[in-house]
């Protein structure tokens, strides 16, 4: 009897030096959930770029380089996937656990930077929050400040009544709605 069911892509003797995530912003109707990849620094000193998602591959011989053709080929391969085959051949493409060695180092990697505060969840999280402090006026933010000084003490019992781990954003869509 054959199996049929994809074999996973080994992980022995990879050297992961770091991990990222990928953010397609599209003026289409669908959108590109966050794409996560891997670099490995191989024996040869070359890079390896790796997206788990779909397991792309980008070599160079620098680690820059190897992100930039990653980035490249993701982008072409999105669009190739939506003329030819349409979205659910993305939802076929993660439903296969051929990178799940991979995922398994990728989930290691980001709790050990957790664990220092550096992972990357919260360092987009801080981009963004900065990029958006950037764009308020000093008016604005005298305005801000003038409200949660009328609203510190309801804002204190509501911060007290929730966890310490609590998430910051919470979104929830029914399975249906994506089908």
């Amino acid at each position: 009897m054959h199996d049929e069911s994809p074999r996973a892509v080994p992980v022995d003797g990879k050297n992961f030096i770091g991990v990222g995530k990928i953010v397609f912003g599209s003026n289409a109707e669908w959108n590109i959930p966050h794409l996560h990849f891997m670099v490995d620094k191989t024996a040869s000193g070359n890079y390896e770029a790796t997206l788990l998602e779909f397991g792309l591959v980008s070599w160079a011989e620098t680690q820059e380089n190897s992100i930039t053709g990653l980035v490249k080929q993701t982008h072409s391969h999105i669009l190739s996937v939506m003329e030819k085959a349409g979205f659910d051949q993305f939802i076929e493409d993660v439903d296969n656990c051929v990178m799940e060695e991979y995922w398994r180092q990728y989930r290691k990697i980001e709790f050990s930077l957790a664990r220092i505060g550096k992972n990357l969840s919260h360092e987009m999280d801080g981009q963004l929050v900065r990029a958006i402090k950037s764009m308020i006026s000093e008016e604005t933010k005298k305005f801000i400040m003038d409200i949660a000084r009328d609203n510190a003490e309801r804002i204190a019992a509501e911060a007290g009544r929730r966890f310490s781990l609590t998430p910051s954003t919470l979104n929830y869509t029914e399975v249906e709605a994506a089908a």
